[in-house]
């Protein structure tokens, strides 16, 4: 997903998002050490997009604090 599109997302639904790519990172992370991935970018890429929505969530919280 696009992350203007994922700044737009309510915080149930960014909450979602973490969850489905944590449970991904997971599932990409013992398919790796399986060798069953001949992708292994896959997981670096998941890894980065969800520190991206951390990131967004993080800044979300800020700006309610701020406001």
């Amino acid at each position: 997903m696009e992350l203007d599109k994922v700044r737009k997302l309510t915080a149930g639904e960014l909450m979602k998002e973490i969850a489905k790519t944590e449970s991904d990172v997971v599932h990409l992370r013992s398919e790796v050490a399986m060798h069953r991935v001949k992708n292994i970018q896959a997981l670096a890429s998941a890894k980065k997009y969800l520190s991206r929505l951390l990131t967004i969530k993080r800044e979300q919280a800020i700006i309610k604090t701020i406001n």
